[in-house]
């Protein structure tokens, strides 16, 4: 529809019928000089160009005009309805025009709005005027105006009106008489909840105040409580009912509820994260939502009891005359409300718990005190930042003190070597930080003669005589560094059997052209005493170089038999991991030759901290174990390949993968438990891959594994790079 009536020259005639003005557009009877001859409710006929002009100035006004213009009928009928009509209501005027306007009130107020008009019409009240409610449309809510009515003397029983939206006023000062009402209830509940002796009903004495002051039809509060199988569930333990509501506390549903299954997973979260939760029926799950529908409630608010920082309970608010949510200001009040609760609550646990707390202290004290002094492993009892507090005869028997006294006092810290205090300091800082004990392996300790032992240690934080403390057990570890030890050498053994064909063919090769060359030569110069030409002795130092590169063949691998079988290798130093790997392939190459290719793809890496001889130990085990997972007779389609790089921890990484057949899910996680195997009786022991763990665990290093049936298996070792090399001081500095 065109927004307005092209205007005709003076001596040119209109094209075509001229379109009906929108009804917001014509002009009321009370902005028109004249009253014009045709009913209001045709359209009105004016000569331009005077009518146009009055129909756009109108359209202005529409536009800049906040209040909505309206004018009824003798019926009370709309006749006319200014534009802002449409923001008022969101409603289009069109949908209007004919209507009662009474219709448009909320329904309570209908009744007053049309007491109001007919006033107006029949000029008994001079221009009245009442604050009413309109209902917008849908999502709009209901907005408040201010009806002011007036009589058109020159048409009796029609009417001219106005509609001012005063719905942001009216919400401010409901907000103002909210808040004053919900902090009265608020500082009732608090003097309800501050004397030294609690109600004996700690829930009658809210949910009454809060219902009223919610307009809540009922209040109810559901106690938490755990299932025999750990599922939380909820008990209805109170409850205030609106005259008519029917109550509830009665029901057995109402009992042994699995309330936070009831719910949806986001609004349980939100309640035991502390959070409110609210919502019509359809809001929550199917089943809840039938149960709150047969009770008649319209809206819902639920709210959480925390008690020491954990769900108590909820505090219920139902609604059933209106599907209306709660305002921010009504649930931050309410919620202050339960917090009092929640106080109130934790006050009355603290006090019934605080007799019998303070008993079990003093007992469970005097048993740890009896039970450290029974121990028949070391203990200390440590305080502040490791000051020995207390220490049982087994440590000091341990550490060979005669008395308690000589220790007693003294700090943690001296009883480690100097080179080991930063690791027992870090020690004790988790245990300080941390609430969980700290362990530490392997943690020389300083005997009172001097000697070294080595203990596995354990910290714990503790209240000792009221007062926070550590304990430390000290288990001696030293003879099962010697098992350990000793385990790692049988694995050698063993693998060094699995290995002893192989290494008699590397030997073999290397010594059979040795002994031929020098049988040549013995040939060649013993029995002659002629001096030997050119040529001939151009062969006899081809020779020579021969038989020496196979003796020097031979010495590496008498070396590498030296550092895999040395038994005191726990020194650790910087190692070139890349010279252990051509090792461990030079040692395994008859193995892994009849079964893959082996292919080394190094990376720039720096040298890694750790011991030689262990290091080969570890790399030698996974190479056979891949080696052993290829059949034979494939070799040139199967790969055992060695890698090594940096990775972006600054950590080197050597990964050793295979082709071979994988490990099944099921033994996976086992692999590196001692003594678990899949190899036939008598071919391995089940210890390999277990050293090779505790070895790269004590270097501080990590090792891990994938694998799937048919895709073949990656270990991954990542190692620590070695500290860079203190510069040698000069002579005499």
């Amino acid at each position: 529809m065109a927004d307005e009536q092209r205007e005709a020259g003076p001596n040119e005639a209109p094209a075509g019928p001229v379109p009906e003005p929108y009804p917001s557009e014509r002009v009321p009877r009370a902005l028109q000089e004249s009253p014009p001859a045709a009913p209001v409710s045709t359209p009105v006929s004016l000569s331009p160009p005077s009518a146009s002009l009055d129909a756009r100035r109108v359209r202005v006004l529409d536009e800049l005009m906040r209040e909505v213009p309206f004018q009824l009928d003798a019926q009370g009928c709309l006749v006319w309805l200014g534009k802002p009509w449409e923001r008022l209501t969101g409603m289009l005027v069109s949908r209007w025009m004919g209507r009662p306007l009474a219709e448009a009130f909320h329904p309570e107020d209908q009744e007053r709005a049309r007491l109001l008009l007919e006033s107006a019409a029949s000029q008994r009240s001079f221009a009245p005027r009442e604050e009413l409610r309109i209902e917008a449309a849908e999502g709009r809510g209901t907005r408040w105006v201010v009806l002011s009515a007036r009589a058109l003397p020159e048409s009796p029983g029609e009417v001219v009106g106005t509609l001012a939206d005063v719905t942001s006023r009216r919400q401010a000062e409901q907000a103002i008489t909210t808040r004053e009402r919900y902090l009265e209830t608020m500082v009732e509940v608090q003097r309800r909840m501050m004397p030294h002796q609690l109600p004996l009903d700690l829930y009658g004495a809210v949910v009454e105040p809060l219902g009223h002051v919610s307009l809540a039809s009922r209040v109810y509060v559901f106690e938490m409580h755990r299932a025999p199988d750990g599922t939380l569930l909820g008990s209805q333990r109170a409850e205030w009912c609106a005259p008519g509501i029917a109550p509830n506390l009665e029901d057995p549903e109402m009992h042994g509820l699995p309330l936070m299954e009831a719910l949806h997973p986001y609004q349980a979260a939100r309640l035991l994260r502390g959070d409110p939760v609210q919502g019509l029926p359809r809001d929550f799950p199917a089943n809840l939502a039938a149960v709150v529908e047969a009770q008649g409630v319209r809206s819902v608010l639920l709210i959480p009891l925390r008690v020491h920082g954990q769900l108590f309970g909820v505090i219920g608010f139902d609604n059933c005359r209106e599907a209306r949510p709660w305002g921010p200001i009504e649930v931050n009040l309410l919620s202050g409300a339960a917090g009092a609760l929640s106080l109130a609550l934790e006050q009355r646990t603290d006090n019934a718990l605080r007799v019998r707390t303070e008993t079990t202290l003093r007992r469970t004290e005097a048993g740890v005190h009896l039970l450290i002094e029974s121990f028949p492993d070391p203990v200390m009892v440590h305080v502040g930042d490791g000051v020995l507090l207390s220490v049982n005869p087994a440590l000091v028997q341990y550490l060979g003190y005669r008395e308690a006294s000589e220790l007693v006092g003294r700090h943690v810290l001296e009883l480690v070597r100097p080179e080991d205090r930063n690791a027992a300091q870090l020690h004790l800082g988790q245990a300080m930080e941390g609430q969980r004990s700290a362990r530490a392996v392997e943690m020389p300790l300083v005997r009172r003669d001097g000697e070294v032992v080595v203990a596995d240690l354990v910290t714990l934080a503790v209240v000792v005589d009221g007062a926070p403390a550590r304990v430390t057990v000290a288990r001696d570890f030293t003879e099962r560094k010697r098992t350990q030890a000793q385990l790692m050498l049988t694995d050698r053994m063993a693998s060094m059997g699995l290995l002893a064909a192989g290494i008699a063919h590397e030997l073999n090769n290397p010594l059979a052209y040795v002994l031929s060359n020098l049988d040549y030569l013995h040939g060649t110069v013993g029995p002659r005493a002629r001096p030997l030409g050119h040529d001939e002795l151009v062969e006899c130092r081809q020779v020579l170089d021969d038989a020496r590169e196979g003796a020097e063949r031979m010495r590496q691998i008498v070396r590498q038999l030296r550092v895999f079988s040395r038994v005191d290798d726990t020194k650790e130093e910087a190692v070139d991991v890349h010279r252990v790997l051509d090792s461990v392939t030079q040692m395994a190459a008859s193995t892994v030759r009849a079964r893959a290719k082996l292919v080394k793809q190094y990376g720039d890496v720096p040298p890694v901290q750790g011991s030689e001889g262990k290091l080969f130990q570890v790399f030698l085990n996974l190479v056979i174990n891949a080696a052993h997972a290829i059949e034979e007779g494939n070799s040139e389609g199967n790969e055992i390949r060695l890698v090594t790089y940096l990775d972006e921890g600054g950590r080197v990484v050597v990964v050793v993968r295979d082709t071979g057949s994988g490990i099944p899910p099921e033994h996976l996680r086992r692999i590196f438990d001692p003594f678990f195997t899949t190899k036939a009786a008598g071919v391995g022991t089940g210890l390999g891959l277990s050293i090779c763990d505790t070895i790269v665990n004590g270097m501080g290093g990590h090792i891990s594994v994938e694998s799937s049936i048919g895709a073949g298996t990656i270990f991954r070792v990542a190692l620590n790079v070695a500290p860079p090399k203190e510069p040698a001081g000069r002579p005499g500095v």
